[in-house]
């Protein structure tokens, strides 16, 4: 009886060890679920960034005289306000990278999990 109840041994811890595995599994999907809400949420947050930025854009060209006939348009319709201005010019690039960076980390995930890469 020793024998046969030594040999059962190890096919329990077997199917113990499958079921840690199905759990882990079931785990690594809502995991995967999440990332990929996630992923989505900071997507459309960084192109709506850049679609409408902080501050507007100009709606409308402000152009002056110069004397001999020339226009000078200092700022243009569809440019940034805060692009415009030099003084925050170095805080405007700022979030452009870091806008740019998010997306396009963000749409690779987006990209990988679409593609049927598995976290196991």
């Amino acid at each position: 009886m020793e024998i046969n109840s030594e040999a059962n041994q190890p096919e329990e811890s077997s199917i113990g060890f499958t079921k840690y595995l199905n759990r882990q599994g079931d785990w690594l999907e809502k995991t995967r679920g999440n990332l990929m809400v996630a992923a989505t949420v900071i997507a459309g947050m960084s192109f709506q960034v850049m679609v409408n930025p902080p501050g507007g854009v100009w709606q409308s060209d402000i152009c002056t005289s110069a004397p001999p006939d020339n226009l000078y348009c200092k700022d243009k319709a569809g440019t940034s306000v805060l692009g415009d201005n030099s003084s925050k010019r170095v805080l405007y690039l700022g979030m452009v990278i870091s806008s740019t960076i998010s997306f396009s980390a963000s749409m690779s995930l987006i990209l990988l999990f679409f593609s049927g890469f598995l976290l196991r």
